[in-house]
């Protein structure tokens, strides 16, 4: 049977925004290929709207990229407070902090993917909102941890190995088929915490060593 006209209007009324529905495909789109590689064209037809409706919702693809990075970033900023309350050993308090970041990027692709290209070249506005506005809060109890833990340390080269550290481990399904030694070793983000930290503070106390 046909569908009613009112049918029609109440399943377009009760679905997602024209602007949410651009969102969500441009965030998919920007993760798997990156801002430069999607034109304005692909996103329109991929959200199934003109490119004046996308326009209408976002003076520019910058500004939609803006929207969709603002979005996700913030959505993950935020851990719980289990993961930052004050108990516990440095260590075990940095574990914690490291565990819960592994299980975001494990469990978010796209928030993963946003987040490597944006460390890796980063569009102009990403590094303010990135580590002054939305993780300074992570990143700054992730450094007062490792000064405690290391006296005198680089804070900013220890948070930046941090860093570099949890994009590899959670992105070793390649090196797996390499090296099957490593199969199921980093599949919690609980062991990639515990090898993090126990490989950055032996590196970085050797370091303190010389």
């Amino acid at each position: 049977m046909p569908e009613s006209a009112q049918s029609a209007r109440r399943r377009i009324r009760n679905g997602p925004s024209t602007e949410s529905r651009i969102l969500d495909t441009a965030e998919n789109l920007f993760a798997a290929y990156g801002f430069d590689a999607v034109s304005i064209s692909q996103l329109a037809t991929a959200a199934g709207v003109t490119i004046g409706a996308l326009y209408h919702h976002f003076a520019s693809k910058e500004a939609l990229y803006a929207a969709v990075a603002r979005r996700v970033f913030t959505a993950k900023s935020i851990p719980p407070a289990a993961v930052t309350e004050p108990v516990g050993t440095p260590r075990v308090r940095l574990t914690r902090l490291i565990s819960w970041f592994a299980g975001t990027l494990i469990l978010d692709k796209n928030f993963g993917l946003l987040l490597m290209r944006e460390l890796l070249d980063p569009r102009p506005a990403m590094p303010e909102l990135i580590g002054q506005e939305l993780f300074r809060g992570q990143f700054d109890l992730c450094k007062e941890l490792l000064r405690e833990l290391v006296p005198g340390v680089n804070a900013d080269e220890a948070v930046a190995s941090t860093v570099a550290l949890l994009f590899g481990f959670t992105n070793l399904k390649g090196m797996q088929a390499i090296l099957p030694g490593i199969r199921n070793s980093f599949e919690r983000p609980e062991a990639i915490s515990e090898r993090i930290v126990s490989l950055l503070l032996h590196g970085l106390q050797q370091d303190d060593v010389h």
